[in-house]
């Protein structure tokens, strides 16, 4: 009886914690969409500019708060630690920019809205200023 109180009670904070996440762009030079396929390659380094020529640039919530633990491992299914030596590793070896960490979501869409080609991962939870939620595949969150 123990034990399976135990193992709920495990189930039940996971699920508490674990968040919706949405993908916005800047709304001048991100698409409203793209595919699964794409939304890896802009989040893994390899995709560097939009069809139209802008800059792609990251945008990440640190990984020490919920969104950026939820998003290492939603987006990249790795610890956060695994996270930041991939994106070191990234830097060094080829000509990437490395992603902008924030500390708030507001943080984060202020930098989405004020740079072309800006990209960023966020709660679903938290209101849209300025900039615009990119479907991935069709879906608004993951």
């Amino acid at each position: 009886m123990k034990l399976s109180l135990l193992l709920f009670s495990l189930l039940a904070g996971f699920f508490l914690h674990a968040q919706n996440l949405s993908v916005i762009g800047n709304p001048n030079s991100v698409p409203n969409e793209i595919t699964q396929a794409r939304f890896n390659s802009v989040f893994k380094g390899e995709t560097k500019n939009w069809d139209n020529g802008t800059k792609v640039r990251l945008a990440l919530m640190r990984s020490t708060t919920e969104p950026g633990k939820q998003t290492c491992l939603k987006v990249y299914q790795m610890n956060c630690d695994d996270v930041t030596k991939f994106w070191l590793r990234k830097a060094m070896e080829s000509n990437t920019l490395a992603p902008v960490f924030f500390n708030t979501v507001g943080e984060l869409q202020t930098f989405v809205a004020a740079n072309p080609g800006a990209i960023g991962v966020i709660d679903l939870s938290a209101p849209v200023a300025g900039v615009h939620v990119v479907a991935i595949d069709g879906k608004k969150s993951f």
